[in-house]
C-alpha cells in the first residue's frame, strides 16, 4: 500500500509552550511590556510601574497573568518567542494553558515558575517564582513534557 504523506506523524502535537489549550471560559488583557529583555510567551507576568503595563512575575509581586502564544508578533522584533518591550501583548488571566513542565508535575499540584529554565514546577526553589495564585496542573507529565495548567478554574 502506498503512503499518502511522510511530512506529519500519527498524532498532532499536544500544545506549545504558552498556547491556550481551551477557550471555552477563558478571559485575556492586553498590556505593554516595560522590561528591556522583554516577555516570553508561557511566562508569567506581574502589575508593572506605569499605567497598564507588565514586568516578568516576582517575588512579592502582584500576579496578573501569563502571556499568550501568538503568531501576531514579529518574527524579528527581539525576543525570539515572546513579546518585546513596549509592545501590547496578550496575557491570559483565567482559562487553560499549556505549558513545559520543567519537572515531574501531578494534575492538582500547585504551579510555580521557573525564570532560568522557562518552565513550571510543582514547588518552591532557589530562583524559582509562586506559586502562582489560584493555578494549579490539569495535567500529569514528566520534564520537557507539554501538560495543562488551570487558572482560576480548578481547585487542587
Amino acid at each position: 500500500m502506498a503512503t499518502y504523506q511522510t511530512t506529519y506523524g500519527n498524532a498532532p502535537r499536544k500544545g506549545l509552550h504558552g498556547q491556550i489549550a481551551s477557550e471555552e471560559k477563558a478571559n485575556k488583557i492586553s498590556r505593554t511590556v516595560e522590561t528591556p529583555a522583554g516577555i516570553k510567551f508561557g511566562q508569567p507576568v506581574q502589575r508593572g510601574l506605569a499605567d497598564h503595563g507588565v514586568a516578568p512575575f516576582a517575588a512579592g509581586g502582584k500576579f496578573i497573568g501569563i502571556a499568550v502564544l501568538t503568531p501576531n508578533v514579529l518574527p524579528d522584533v527581539a525576543p525570539a518567542g515572546g513579546y518585546a518591550q513596549f509592545v501590547t501583548g496578550a496575557f491570559l488571566t483565567s482559562g487553560q494553558m499549556y505549558v513545559r513542565a520543567g519537572g515531574g508535575v501531578s494534575d492538582g499540584d500547585a504551579v510555580y515558575y521557573n525564570p532560568t529554565t522557562d518552565a513550571y514546577v510543582n514547588a518552591a526553589g532557589t530562583g524559582i517564582v509562586g506559586p502562582i495564585p489560584d493555578c494549579f496542573f490539569d495535567t500529569s507529565g514528566s520534564n520537557g513534557d507539554i501538560v495543562e495548567i488551570s487558572l482560576k478554574h480548578r481547585s487542587a
